[in-house]
């Protein structure tokens, strides 16, 4: 145990400080994104493989319905991304969640616009 001059005992067990709940934001933030980073990833490699499969120019409604779920589900990254940062911001709570679930949210929207832009680029320069 303790001591009288408040020195812990060589082998006696440390008193656990007090343990935070964790924050719903963050875990809503982590949860959001790992949804939407699967619906994405999903979106992506499924209107890559119709393109692969041949005349693109079949496909165009399924296209439109594939590019209005990933709108979709990049909002709601975006909303995992504000949930992160309100989770960051509470000081009586745990933030684990917060933060892993803000970097995950703001790699989704990062690396989408960046394969948008890199797609953009490519389809440019071999015209």
């Amino acid at each position: 145990m303790v001591e009288d001059n408040g020195i812990h005992v060589a082998g006696e067990p440390r008193q656990r400080a007090v343990r935070l709940p964790q924050s719903g934001h963050g875990i809503a933030s982590f949860v959001i994104a790992l949804v939407s980073g699967l619906v994405v990833l999903a979106g992506i490699s499924f209107a890559a493989l119709m393109v692969a499969s041949g005349d693109p120019e079949q496909h165009m409604e399924v296209f439109g319905v594939v590019g209005l779920v990933l709108c979709a589900f990049l909002i709601l990254a975006f909303v995992g991304l504000v949930l992160g940062i309100v989770a960051l911001r509470r000081q009586d709570r745990r933030r684990t969640f917060g933060a892993i679930g803000l970097g995950l949210n703001a790699f989704i929207l990062i690396g989408t616009v960046g394969l948008a832009f890199l797609g953009t680029f490519f389809r440019h320069s071999n015209s």
